[in-house]
């Protein structure tokens, strides 16, 4: 694989989860404000996981009315206003059972803060 081209980029961890599900978007088909507060949601996740590390109460502390305060006043939307972007991620399958999917949780090295992307372009005649 003479011609595999390679970026590092240094982000803030906050910022990642944003550039992660952004860069998602031509699969998930998210609405800006969705995808947002999917971000949120993952930063929160690896946040809490730092101390958490039953996953049920994991998930019950990011879905939690505390954490919910924290995005709303982030993204200056009533608390109706995220519970409607919640619905809508329900229907979408991005939450399921109180959850992210998890299609859209980053498997990152925590170790040394590494989380790699491989696209592989298929050449197909036609």
């Amino acid at each position: 694989m003479d011609n595999v081209k390679s970026a590092n980029l240094n982000v803030k961890i906050k910022n990642f989860f944003f550039r992660y599900i952004e860069f998602l978007q031509p699969f998930h088909k998210l609405q800006k404000q969705q995808y947002t507060v999917v971000a949120l949601l993952l930063y929160y996740h690896y946040q809490f996981s730092k101390e958490i590390t039953n996953n049920k109460i994991l998930w019950k502390t990011v879905f939690d009315y505390d954490t919910k305060i924290l995005i709303t006043d982030e993204l200056a939307i009533t608390t109706q206003g995220l519970e409607n972007i919640y619905t809508k991620l329900r229907k979408s399958k991005v939450i399921i059972d109180n959850e992210i999917s998890s299609v859209y949780i980053p498997q990152m090295n925590k170790k040394n803060k590494v989380f790699t992307i491989n696209i592989n372009f298929n050449i197909v005649d036609g």
